[in-house]
């Protein structure tokens, strides 16, 4: 079962995800915050993740930047209300692998979701 991590300051939000996630076959963990979620990454080994940019204390930039400080290979996917090619260009270059917009389609998202990680399974068995 792929673990997913979602990382997303809107309560209600956050919540819906992981339960569409979970009843789609997926385990998911909520957190609200980027402090939270990099507690989690260390804690527990993830397939995927899933944040907002907008998010209080450490933004989704942030967040994305550091998790690529110590693990260049892990599936990151922005989920965010921000549309402005501007966003979308930093997070591509910070090295996120996709990026979809709110309000989000949970089926779009869930075959996102796939996508990436045959194409991570892909990588790491080509490795």
């Amino acid at each position: 079962m792929f673990k997913i991590l979602v990382v997303e300051d809107d309560c209600a939000l956050n919540r819906s995800v992981c339960a569409y996630l979970d009843a789609n076959g997926f385990e998911a963990t909520g957190c609200l915050n980027a402090d939270d979620a990099c507690d989690k990454l260390f804690e527990g080994v993830y397939d995927l993740i899933i944040s907002d940019i907008m998010m209080p204390g450490t933004d989704g930039f942030a967040f994305a930047e550091e998790v690529r400080d110590f693990n260049k290979d892990i599936p990151i996917l922005f989920m965010t209300a921000r549309g402005d090619i501007e966003a979308k260009r930093r997070g591509f270059r910070i090295g996120i692998d996709d990026y979809v917009e709110k309000p989000v389609d949970l089926e779009e998202l869930k075959m996102r979701i796939g996508a990436l990680l045959r194409c991570s399974d892909f990588s790491l068995f080509c490795r």
